[in-house]
């Protein structure tokens, strides 16, 4: 079996046009050997970029040797796979596993940059994974080397800098077009966004897309999440299982109806959605049980309501949308009292969310009470506590309204006391919290006082 720089050689994982990839193995330590011509000028290239960007989330590089006619590269080994593998795989991701990859590799490009690094190379195939799941960037064999700690007006002059960005954005781009579940929507409008977002801007806006979660390679996600924190692995709860239920949560009446094509499809669905409760925590439980019966007590009710005698149609109030967060919001009543109600509820459950995001939706851009919330937000992030005082239930009253704005008194007791609306071409949206109570702490200092 060949021996290369010390380490004998498994197999082979690759080559290119001007090196080749083996698996290298020594003393219970596997590596990959990637071995090119002595001649070759890009190789003082590659070395020095790998270890001027030597840290973390770059493949190490553990040593290098020539013999003369061959060079040797001895590189750290990645067993995750790489990216492309992983989404081809995967299909989609959760918001926080995309978080958990694009965040590092958004930093690390910018930390190269500043190293006088350009990768030249950023794609789907050069980002690979760490056992422990981490992402790492790779093939360094085209890099651009230029002055370290050049400032910013320098790097955007640079070639493999604006290749860098550019490639960046492209995987960035990708990923968040495969993130699924209620950040999706999120997720594409920050994609929409990033031509006008820096690297160091990119970094902030995932952080507030998702909490970052471990990626899932193979394992379904709650074991992947169990190994990773240490935890024991746990049989189901058997006592909690309904009598007459299949494993898959079906009864067995039901799952004799569903065609034989789909009934494993389905089945896992329904298995899915139990690991789902089982992992909420009781309280988030209750609530869900609780606007289910709700719901439910609604419907029976106008199931039970006798129809009305045919006559006259009565004006039927506006309804009022919902959404999720990080969902656009759609068809806000015109009437301001009605949207008001609806956008003080959506700008309660970003607060609560921790969403920036979602503020889009609710308050207008650049404005006073946008900086608030915002600063009110990054302050409930760094650990503060929500504040006592806020907006309580009620409808809001209209005080005065011209044009395109709207100034409405919230219920008694709240704070603030009133907020301007001002529509704009998305609908409404809050502009300006008005009136604050002189012995009530400000929620925040970031807007103009009236």
């Amino acid at each position: 079996m060949e021996d290369v720089a010390g380490y004998r050689v498994l197999r082979s994982v690759g080559h290119g046009d001007r090196a080749r990839l083996l698996l290298g193995f020594d003393d219970g330590h596997t590596v990959v050997l990637k071995v090119c011509a002595a001649g070759d000028p890009l190789r003082h290239t590659e070395i020095e970029a790998l270890c001027r960007a030597a840290g973390d989330h770059v493949v190490r590089l553990d040593d290098v040797a020539s013999d003369g006619r061959d060079a040797v590269l001895v590189l750290e080994r990645l067993p995750g796979g790489t990216l492309a593998e992983l989404l081809d795989r995967r299909g989609t991701l959760g918001a926080g596993e995309a978080v958990t990859i694009l965040a590092p590799i958004a930093a690390t490009i910018d930390r190269l940059h500043a190293s006088g690094v350009a990768h030249r190379a950023l794609s789907l195939t050069s980002v690979c994974f760490r056992e422990d799941g981490a992402p790492t960037l790779t093939g360094f064999g085209h890099a651009e080397l230029f002055a370290p700690g050049s400032p910013e007006v320098v790097r955007e002059t640079v070639a493999g800098v604006i290749a860098d960005r550019a490639a960046l954005g492209d995987i960035t781009g990708v990923v968040l077009g495969r993130v699924a579940g209620e950040r999706a929507p999120a997720a594409v409008r920050l994609a929409h966004r990033l031509p006008e977002v820096s690297l160091e801007a990119l970094g902030r806006a995932l952080f507030d897309l998702a909490t970052p979660t471990p990626v899932r390679f193979d394992a379904e996600p709650a074991e992947v999440e169990t190994a990773r924190l240490g935890a024991p692995q746990e049989t189901a709860d058997v006592e909690e299982e309904a009598p007459g239920l299949l494993p898959t949560g079906i009864p067995p009446g039901i799952l004799a109806l569903i065609p034989d094509g789909i009934r494993e499809r389905v089945a896992e669905v329904v298995d899915r959605g139990r690991r789902l409760w089982s992992a909420w925590p009781s309280t988030r439980r209750r609530l869900a049980l609780g606007v289910t019966a709700g719901g439910l007590t609604v419907v029976v009710a106008v199931a039970l309501v006798p129809p009305a005698p045919a006559g006259p149609t009565a004006a039927q109030p506006t309804p009022i949308p919902s959404a999720s967060i990080g969902e656009p919001v759609s068809g806000l009543p015109d009437d301001p009292v009605a949207a008001a109600a609806v956008l003080l509820e959506l700008r309660d459950r970003c607060v609560r969310d921790l969403s920036l995001l979602c503020l889009d939706d609710v308050v207008q851009a650049g404005s006073a009470a946008h900086d608030q919330d915002v600063e009110l937000i990054r302050a409930l992030q760094e650990g503060r506590e929500l504040p006592e005082a806020g907006i309580l239930a009620g409808a809001p009253v209209l005080v005065e309204r011209l044009g395109d704005s709207a100034l409405l008194d919230l219920p008694a007791g709240s704070q603030p006391r009133s907020v301007l609306l001002l529509r704009t071409t998305n609908g409404w949206r809050i502009r300006q919290y008005l009136n604050q109570y002189p012995d009530v702490p400000a929620v925040s200092t970031g807007g103009d006082e009236p």
